[in-house]
């Protein structure tokens, strides 16, 4: 296995070091950029708290100028639409337009049909003389005098019901119907008359008439044609249902606004008379429907406007047109807090609350904050300017920090690395320098040593020689290949020949006379273009780095073979195998792997530099494969020659 450097196990004092140098500004960095986001985010939200005050103000004076230009309505003929007069006094009330209520609380005052005229013709009706009766009551039902005529016509039509002639009976409904202005029973004579035409027409079976009539009294009814209190119009009603078949098709706010006249005619009864007050402004609850009243009150009457919610709901949005503000924000309460318009408002303090006491309008208003989507553009766009640039610094600062801590630990695993190589290059010249010094001493002292003697010194005085004649070969290979200056000269080579020369060689002169090597060379002529001299130095290498970590007594293969990609040089051993992590860093100058020091083999650190460099001169490459404590295989891969 080959020599590795250590990359990692930075001086802990380095680090601290380094870390109080850049951590201190980086951590003032960030907090000065927080602050400034804070900073800007503090003065946006005071600015749109600043805005929703003005956009408070803005529509509190729209809605106080809706309802003064509703105050007019109060005396002026004409009314917008959602909206009724009520006239309250103690006659009763009345409601302008009429077609907006369906019943009033109270009837309306109107002059009673006569009864005394009558008093004789009765008498002959009860009494068996129902011809000499009705004489009487058709003479009188040609009166100038409405009541007296009313009365006249209503015994008239009863005593045809009455003996089932059908035809005279609705003649004269109809000539009842044609009389306004006068009741019977507080009820108006012409609905009386309208209601019993359908009732003789359903006695008859005459059911097409019936509904035609049916549908005539309905519209006429619903057009406002008579004021009826509650249990009249009920009464109508429920009689109408029965004729037509469904139900009586009346709006929810026509029912709502004939409640508020109810109401109105309550609050009238609990305080009748009194002092004449100014307009007010109030916010009422009818059938569960918020209602908007502005009335004036004097000691013989009561004017009182009642708008729906739709005009309310215009006045809003009115309000909010002119104003920068969503709809969305803006909430409306009554007196106990119930949200009447829009959403509820969140329980947060920056909500801008305007209530009754504050604005002189009948509710309270609350402004909430915007949604952020709808953040005013240019501080959106400062908060993710500040934001981007603060994002940018820090990962400049953590990026510059990195890059700069990578820098250093590099140099210094290069220092390292080179403080190795020296301390290892020094030792392995100080083996074969002291084996030469030792035998020259020996060779010095006699000169008269027998010749066998001195051929065995000689033969240690050339081995060590040429073993620092690679060692100062390999240092010098090595400076010119990273200086870019080494020369190949490529020529066609019998791979399996020189792999056979190199073998031979390595047993006479390799140091290691009792290594075992198997050369295995397939037949036929395997040709590259190589640099002899390079190509040789590489398989020596590699010779040399497998009986180096290899168990002593252990053979070593070396194989030449035909390989997909030309032809391959394999050196296999049976050493303690190379960590999957340390297969890429062993090819770099220097670097020894981490079980080296440990198991104390020789070594400088740039034999498969050295390979490397010499196979990518020659468009080949190096394949490995190791197991750890099983061993390893390197292999030389290079083009074959045509």
């Amino acid at each position: 296995m080959h020599d590795r450097g250590t990359w990692g196990g930075s001086s802990p004092r380095l680090a601290a070091l380094f870390l109080a140098v850049v951590l201190p500004p980086a951590a003032t960095l960030v907090w000065l950029g927080l602050q400034l986001v804070e900073q800007d985010r503090s003065l946006w939200a005071q600015r749109e708290l600043e805005g929703r005050q003005a956009a408070a103000e803005a529509i509190v004076d729209s809605l106080n100028q809706s309802l003064a230009e509703a105050e007019r309505h109060l005396s002026a003929a004409d009314l917008p639409a959602g909206a009724v007069r009520f006239v309250v006094s103690p006659q009763g009330v009345e409601a302008h337009p009429p077609t907006r209520v369906l019943w009033l609380p109270t009837a309306p005052v109107m002059q009673a049909a006569e009864a005394a005229p009558f008093t004789e013709a009765e008498n002959f009706e009860f009494q068996g003389g129902a011809a000499r009766a009705l004489a009487l009551y058709e003479e009188l039902g040609f009166s100038t005098n409405p009541a007296v005529r009313a009365g006249a016509l209503v015994r008239v039509a009863r005593v045809h019901r009455r003996e089932r002639r059908w035809n005279d009976a609705l003649t004269a409904y109809r000539r009842l119907a044609e009389i306004s202005g006068i009741v019977i029973d507080d009820v108006p004579v012409d609905l009386l008359a309208r209601r019993a035409m359908c009732a003789v027409l359903e006695e008859s079976g005459n059911g097409e008439e019936l509904n035609r009539e049916a549908a005539a009294l309905e519209a006429d009814l619903l057009a406002g044609r008579w004021a009826l209190d509650r249990p009249a119009w009920e009464l109508v009603v429920g009689q109408l249902e029965h004729w037509t078949g469904r139900r009586m098709p009346f709006s929810k706010t026509r029912e709502t606004l004939s409640a508020a006249g109810s109401w109105l005619w309550n609050n009238w009864q609990q305080s009748p008379g009194g002092r004449s007050l100014a307009v007010s402004r109030e916010l009422i609850v009818v059938d569960d429907t918020p209602l908007i009243l502005i009335r004036r009150r004097s000691d013989a009457e009561m004017v009182a406007l009642v708008f729906l919610p739709s005009v309310f709901d215009a006045w809003i949005q009115k309000a909010v047109h002119a104003t920068p503000v969503a709809r969305e924000q803006l909430s409306i309460l009554s007196h106990s807090g119930e949200v009447l318009l829009g959403p509820t408002p969140p329980f947060a303090t920056a909500a801008l609350t305007r209530s009754a006491s504050d604005t002189g309008l009948p509710w309270t208003l609350v402004l909430s904050p915007g949604d952020s989507a709808r953040q005013t553009q240019a501080f959106a766009a400062r908060r993710r300017l500040l934001s981007s640039g603060l994002a940018a610094i820090i990962v400049l600062l953590a990026g510059g920090s990195y890059l700069l801590w990578r820098v250093v630990q590099r140099e210094l695993a290069v220092a390292r690395l080179q403080t190795d190589f020296v301390s290892t290059v020094s030792h392995e010249f100080r083996t074969p320098l002291t084996s030469l010094r030792h035998v020259t001493d020996l060779l010095e002292e006699d000169d008269e040593l027998p010749r066998d003697q001195r051929s065995a010194f000689y033969q240690v005085l050339s081995r060590n020689t040429e073993r620092l004649q690679r060692l100062v070969e390999n240092l010098l290979d090595f400076a010119r290949m990273q200086g870019g200056r080494k020369p190949y000269d490529l020529q066609p080579v019998d791979a399996s020949a020189l792999t056979a020369q190199v073998v031979e060689d390595f047993q006479v002169g390799g140091g290691y006379p009792a290594a075992a090597i198997d050369l295995d060379v397939q037949d036929g002529r395997l040709t590259v273009r190589a640099d002899v001299e390079s190509l040789t130095h590489a398989v020596w290498n590699l010779l040399d780095n497998a009986v180096k970590y290899s168990p002593e007594g252990t053979a070593i293969r070396v194989s030449v073979r035909r390989h997909s990609a030309g032809v391959a040089i394999a050196v296999q051993d049976t050493g303690i195998g190379i960590p999957r992590h340390e297969r890429r860093e062993i090819f770099r100058s220097f670097v020894r792997g981490d079980q080296v020091p440990k198991r104390g083999i020789k070594g400088t650190g740039l034999g498969l530099a050295l390979v490397s460099h010499i196979v990518e001169a020659h468009g080949g490459t190096i394949e490995l494969e190791s197991e750890e404590g099983v061993g390893s295989i390197f292999r030389l891969v290079l083009p074959a020659c045509v």
